[in-house]
């Protein structure tokens, strides 16, 4: 999948100077929100490698980032939204970070309602677990940044325009 030029993550910057920044170097996230941002932006953009760098599962320590893809592979990620953090900052051993993520498989919408937990280890942030709940069909929360018209760049960064990729139905 092409890079797109605003991160995926929502926070209005340059994918190089966001998210790109821990995707080319695992482990520096410095907070567990910045990891979480910069999980959901490789799901988005399918760098599973780096998801499976990045965790520490405790129901699946084993996890590899094919597995990862193998579950993932057909869903488009296209509108993160932080609700909550607690803890996680630089100082913290531990944090949790509550988010909802929209998504599209197929011609269905969804959206992932989560809380993750993250645990510092030896001084690098890796996500841990999680509570979710997967809501089908949901209507997509539009915001001022969602607004895109049908020849704009598809807000989900596959580099198609809106009406070929998540505008068709």
């Amino acid at each position: 999948m092409p890079i797109p030029v605003n991160c995926p993550c929502e926070t209005g910057s340059p994918y190089e100077m966001c998210c790109g920044m821990y995707h080319n170097n695992p482990g520096t996230a410095p907070t567990a929100e910045t990891l979480m941002r910069s999980r959901y932006t490789a799901f988005a953009l399918g760098n599973f490698d780096y998801i499976a760098a990045t965790q520490k599962l405790t129901d699946e320590p084993n996890q590899s980032a094919s597995d990862i893809q193998d579950s993932n592979e057909k869903t488009k990620w296209i509108k993160l939204e932080i609700h909550s953090t607690e803890e996680g900052l630089e100082k913290d051993k531990k944090g949790l970070v509550a988010f909802s993520a929209h998504f599209k498989e197929g011609k269905h919408i969804g959206r992932l309602s989560e809380r993750s937990l993250f645990k510092k280890i030896k001084g690098q942030w890796f996500y841990t677990s999680g509570e979710h709940d997967i809501q089908k069909n949901t209507p997509l929360i539009n915001s001022e940044a969602m607004k895109v018209g049908r020849n704009d760049p598809c807000l989900c960064g596959s580099g198609k325009k809106f009406k070929k990729c998540c505008a068709a139905h």
